[in-house]
Parts: structure tokens; sequence; C-alpha cells
């Protein structure tokens, strides 16, 4: 069915008022890319059929007198998956599966799960302190910082999921850059642990419960006093450590989490001292939930890389080997300005086409067009979604 088809279907049946729920569209792909693209268009059109659309029109009447119409259809459909099922050269057995979500809580997380997913997601991982602090204290969040990328970076290999890097050293200015031939970083994810000031973001770390008894403190006042040098101690210190993941070619945040911390109690010395137990066991346990929530919020969502240069019918992808990007992969090219939201508008197929990989290597990948509109519009938010 195309899109013109369905418009006035859409108009009569007066879609701005109904919500269905999410359902899971399968059809069958055939091998020549023209049709393939034409199923995978359909099985999308069936996807936001089945969530909440809306209509808009609005009409106007130019200078010369001449009526002017445009109508709009959006749906709210979010594309949670875009699979293949199974990776085969059989045409009865190829299958896509997109996993709709209509913004409801039910959703079916076992078909996200049993999906097989081939490739990793590339991100950099950087840090912050957002803390005023003098020297001595300034050392030890640095410390406490460089654990806790150190142990979030070890975390995510264990997992597989996700290739996580250093951010890359740019000097400030454009000569320099020119010079040393920096390359600032092109992978599709931005990460970011900062350490925050109590009451940041409205959270305020609960003070935990005391570990000296009143007695041992008065006992230890005793000794101090007859010493003639009583040993310094930094009071314990609240903060709020905050993981944000952006997306780098359009800086907007799609995950964010914080935690509520205490940096005990510490003597104040001018030799370095390692890092308290039981402040690093608390940062372990706030990491792995911080990579069980990411897990369970990323397992659905379509692995999107962006569209960095293009020419003569081919484009260049950041993403590459490393990712699990291999030559004879084909994805979905489509305009995240129209796509999917605006997939049951007449002219949604200008915006998607079927490209497959032709060159790869680390971080990079060139693809070449298979089958899609002839002229392609050269503006707009380009990504390529493997299935």
């Amino acid at each position: 069915m195309s899109a013109m088809r369905i418009l006035p279907l859409l108009l009569s049946a007066s879609l701005a008022s109904i919500a269905l729920c999410a359902s899971a569209a399968e059809q069958s792909l055939p091998t020549e890319p023209r049709k393939r693209l034409e199923a995978l268009q359909h099985a999308l059109i069936d996807a936001a059929m089945a969530s909440r659309t809306q209509v808009r029109t609005a009409a106007w009447v130019d200078s010369t007198g001449q009526l002017h119409e445009n109508t709009r259809i959006t749906s709210d459909m979010k594309v949670r998956s875009v699979r293949m099922l199974p990776y085969a050269q059989n045409e009865a057995n190829n299958t896509t599966l997109f996993v709709a979500d209509n913004g409801s809580a039910n959703v079916n997380e076992d078909v996200c799960r049993g999906v097989e997913q081939r490739y990793r997601r590339e991100a950099t991982l950087d840090v912050a302190m957002r803390i005023t602090a003098n020297g001595t204290e300034r050392y030890d969040w640095n410390k406490f910082l460089s654990q806790a990328r150190s142990r979030f970076v070890a975390q995510a290999s264990v997992s597989r999921k996700w290739i996580i890097t250093a951010p890359a050293l740019m000097p400030e200015n454009t000569y320099d850059r020119m010079l040393t031939g920096a390359i600032p970083d092109q992978m599709p994810y931005q990460m970011m642990i900062e350490v925050l000031p109590p009451g940041a973001l409205g959270v305020e770390p609960v003070r935990p419960a005391r570990a000296r008894s009143v007695s041992y403190e008065a006992v230890q006042s005793v000794q101090n006093f007859f010493k003639d040098e009583p040993v310094a101690k930094r009071r314990p210190i609240p903060f709020v450590m905050r993981l944000s993941i952006l997306e780098r070619s359009s800086q907007s945040v799609i995950w964010q989490d914080v935690a509520p911390l205490f940096y005990p109690e510490a003597e104040i010395t001018t030799n370095s001292q390692p890092l308290p137990p039981g402040l690093l066991s608390e940062l372990d346990i706030v990491l792995q939930r911080w990579h069980d929530k990411i897990d369970k919020v990323f397992s659905c969502k379509p692995l999107q890389f962006n569209v960095l240069q293009e020419a003569a019918g081919t484009w260049v992808i950041n993403g590459g080997q490393s990712a699990g990007v291999s030559v004879g992969d084909q994805m979905l090219l489509l305009n995240r300005e129209f796509l999917p939201a605006r997939i049951l508008e007449p002219d949604s197929g200008q915006h998607m086409a079927l490209v497959e990989v032709v060159s790869v290597k680390n971080g990079l990948a060139k693809v070449k067009k298979l089958a899609g509109p002839k002229d392609m519009s050269k503006a707009g938010d380009w990504v390529a979604t493997p299935f």
C-alpha cells in the first residue's frame, strides 16, 4: 500500500484522536534492492499505523490569489528496533522486524532481547569536576574521577556492547591542529562523568551512619590534646556524580542519571594516600547500576551511524570495523528530520534509501546506494541504520 492511498484513509478515520497499541511488523524481504526497500518502507508504515497519528492541514492564499494547501501527517511512533532475521541469502527466511513504541510503558522487551545484535556502539568518555576545591582536594577528586573512568570502561568491556575510548586531544587553535594533524572524534556517542556539588539537580546526598562511637571520639580527643601536633582531618564531603550520554552530531542528551555519594573523612597529610576502600565499593555499585540501566534502555534502540561526507552516490559513515561493520552489510539510509515521524506522508520515499557497505576501516565506512530516489536531498540529518 503506497503512502498516497493511505492519506484519504487517515483523513476519514480521524486518527488524530486514536491511540493504538505498539506492535511488531514482519514482512518478507526480497533480494532485489528496489523491492527490498519498498518492503522496509511498508513495514515502517504498518508500524506507524499502529501508533497515535496526527493530521494537520493548513491553507492560505498568496498575493496572486492562488490557494495553497499543506497537509502534514505525523506519527508518535518511535522505532525501538530494526533487525533482519536471520542473516541469510534465502529470500523466504529474510524478515525485517520493527519494534515500535507508542509511548506506552508496556513494551515487549522480550522481543528486543531475543534479537541478536551483531554491532557495538562506540563512544568517547570524558570526566569533569564541577566542585570548587583547594589544591589537596582537587588532587583527590581527579584521582577519584580517574578511577571512575577506568572502572566504567572495564565494566563496559565485559558486556561487549560498547566500545569506550578516551576523547582525542585537540589543540586549541587551528594552526596547531593542522600542524599536528589532530583529528576530532567522530564516534556516534559521547559520554561524560561529572562530579557535582550537593544539591545539584535537586539531589541531596544523605549523610551515612556514623562509623565511630561517641566514646571512641572522646578518647581520640583526649589523645590529641596531649599530642604536640594533633592529626588534622577533613570532614566528609557530600557530592553528586552524573553520567550523561550525548549524540555527538546534535550534542543532545539521550540518556542521563545521577547518584548521591559521600567522600568519607580523611586525614590531611603531605603524602599521597589511596582512595578509601568504602568509596571505591560504592563507586563500583553505582557504575554497575548505570551499566544495567544503559543496557536496558539501548537494547531496543536502533543503532544509527551519522553520515559525515557525500560524494557521487556514496556516503561516509562513522561506523567501522571496531563497531562490527563489514563489507556487504546493507543499511537503511534515512533523513531523521522526516523519518520515522512523517513516514505516512506521500513523499516519505524521497527521504529513504537502501545502501551497502563497499569499504570499511577503523571508525569509518563507505556505503553506496542500491535503491532509492534518483535525486536525494543533501540537506537534513541523514543516518544509516543497519538491519
